[in-house]
């Protein structure tokens, strides 16, 4: 048996499909006698350039090592299946098990993407904040009271 890396593109308007088509690979290769090493549902990415008139899609991938006609197998389902946009299957010399890069930079995308809206959130209060003092009826009774004893 070989190893092997799948990684596919499903459209994002069935984007819930994705974990379910890895819950099929999957039982497909460990029924047929092989072994999952990695499966990651790796969520909605931006594309590089359209495919099929979309912009994004989500991402999935799965390293397997599997007979080859488990592999034909899944060729096949690519085929057949209309939510999948693209699809790639590589094969690997060793097993792969740890995360993978392009999840990594999915999670750090995420942490930058928390970190900066945050960060305008708290501008954006301390503005508000910053304006309501200037504003504060409690500031307007003193300036009126001013005004009222210069007259």
């Amino acid at each position: 048996m070989r190893h092997y890396e799948i990684v596919f593109l499903v459209h994002p308007d069935q984007s819930d499909q994705t974990q379910s088509v890895l819950n099929k690979f999957s039982s497909l290769v460990t029924d047929s006698g092989g072994k999952v090493h990695r499966s990651e549902n790796i969520g909605r990415r931006k594309l590089s350039y359209p495919i099929q008139d979309q912009f994004k899609a989500s991402y999935a991938l799965i390293n397997i090592e599997c007979s080859a006609k488990v592999i034909e197998e899944i060729k096949s389902s690519f085929k057949f299946n209309d939510s999948i946009i693209r699809d790639l299957i590589l094969v690997r010399s060793k097993a792969e098990t740890s995360l993978s890069a392009l999840s990594t930079q999915t999670q750090e995308e995420d942490i930058d993407y928390v970190k900066d809206h945050k960060e305008i959130s708290e501008a954006e209060s301390l503005e508000v904040k910053t304006y309501s003092e200037k504003n504060s009826p409690e500031q307007k009774n003193s300036e009126e009271t001013n005004d009222s004893e210069e007259k």
